[in-house]
């Protein structure tokens, strides 16, 4: 007998992929594949099998996985064993991100997959650290600064993807975007793709990303507000 069923598998997964994700956010990522019914029921067996938490945030049903999740799915991601609730919103935009272009898509009757940061993290990790690099909380801190926030493929074109919520540094933008451009001129990325809290942030990236040379097929700028606004639409 399975512990769980391939529907419920499917619930943990998801979660698992994302590491943190709202109930309604895994609603919109298992649209048309499991039921909003099936999830509020799977969600309380896997928190009664220790495989994920749930918080209530605000108007939020914030759903984590377990170290124990991680290991019965024999997931090769890194084990998430609490929430960075400092970095919770911007995390939460990106998802919200990732599900609008997933949405957008599907509307245009493209090809669409996504990496999370979790993913991208994961396996940068098992790309360039040894085993002990993987006990120095210094260089796990900085690998952040190595992934982008998330990467969508839409169609043939691999899109590097980050959220700007807040207004950074001219030295981090000016650092960033020149990895960036290094990236793109070798084929990593097709382009990169900057979702901004505000008119202002966006004006910042575009200045400095001109700045470093970059051209309109290597940049994309977006306002957080309308991405998000279109993920709702149907």
């Amino acid at each position: 007998m399975k512990l769980l069923t391939d529907k419920q598998r499917q619930v943990l997964e998801g979660i698992n992929r994302f590491g943190v994700i709202t109930s309604t956010q895994l609603i919109h990522y298992l649209e048309g594949q499991v039921s909003s019914v099936s999830i509020y029921s799977t969600k309380k067996v896997l928190v009664n099998l220790g495989f994920i938490a749930e918080e209530k945030i605000g108007y939020h049903r914030l759903l984590y996985v377990r170290p124990r999740g991680v290991h019965f799915l024999g997931s090769e991601l890194t084990p998430f064993s609490r929430v960075n609730y400092k970095q919770l919103e911007h995390q939460l935009s990106m998802n919200d991100c990732l599900l609008s272009y997933k949405n957008a898509a599907e509307l245009r009757g493209i090809s669409f997959e996504f990496m999370t940061e979790r993913e991208l993290r994961s396996q940068y990790i098992h790309d360039n650290f040894s085993s002990s690099d993987r006990k120095d909380a210094q260089k796990i801190n900085k690998v952040a600064d190595r992934i982008p926030d998330g990467i969508v493929f839409e169609n043939v074109k691999k899109i590097a993807l980050e959220v700007e919520l807040t207004q950074k540094a001219s030295k981090r933008y000016i650092h960033k975007l020149a990895r960036y451009k290094d990236e793109i001129l070798n084929g990593q990325y097709d382009m990169v793709r900057y979702v901004c809290e505000s008119k202002k942030i966006q004006n910042t990236v575009g200045k400095y990303a001109k700045e470093e040379g970059f051209t309109s097929s290597m940049l994309q700028l977006h306002l957080r507000e309308g991405v998000v606004e279109h993920a709702k639409q149907k």
